[in-house]
């Protein structure tokens, strides 16, 4: 349920306005009126300020149009996905956090990006315990597992593993 609300604030539309008929020898006018086309770090901004100030409904809606805009110009969601995660788990929404996270390792995965596809599991894996979800957690720590074996991880990643997993 959660994450339909969460699709559902990442459409933008656009309005369209009808100019009121005038007589013209060229016909009707209509105008099409958009929004301001934002940038994914505009929105991050705004997320961030909003967090800052306890305004997390603000903030959750800003990272999740920010994850979209990112989506949608096939960029790796990571920034926005972490915000909203962190936004999440302000509201103790543990496990809908984590669920940001493991699509934030998917898309990861799919992008052949280690480190972050090991950072989002990393705290996947913990919000999932936290939410007691062990099934769930141990599916991420036995990926995890596996990413520690790719030649690829950087060693600051691998450090921050050992720092919170041991």
């Amino acid at each position: 349920m959660f994450q339909l609300a969460l699709v559902a604030m990442t459409v933008l539309q656009a309005s369209t306005l009808t100019l009121p008929a005038t007589p013209s020898p060229a016909g009707p006018r209509t105008a099409v009126v958009t929004e301001p086309i934002v940038s994914s770090p505009e929105h991050i901004a705004r997320a961030r300020l909003a967090l800052a100030n306890g305004e997390f409904d603000v903030a959750r809606r800003e990272f999740v149009t920010a994850a979209a805009i990112d989506r949608d110009e096939g960029k790796l969601a990571t920034e926005a996905s972490f915000g909203l995660a962190h936004v999440l788990y302000a509201q103790s929404y543990n496990r809908e956090a984590a669920t940001v996270m493991e699509r934030l390792a998917a898309d990861a995965s799919t992008a052949g990006d280690v480190d972050t596809e090991a950072k989002a599991l990393l705290d996947a894996m913990w919000l999932n315990v936290d939410a007691k979800q062990r099934l769930q957690a141990r599916a991420d720590a036995s990926r995890l597992r596996v990413l520690l074996k790719d030649q690829r991880l950087s060693s600051e990643i691998r450090k921050l593993i050992a720092s919170r997993v041991h």
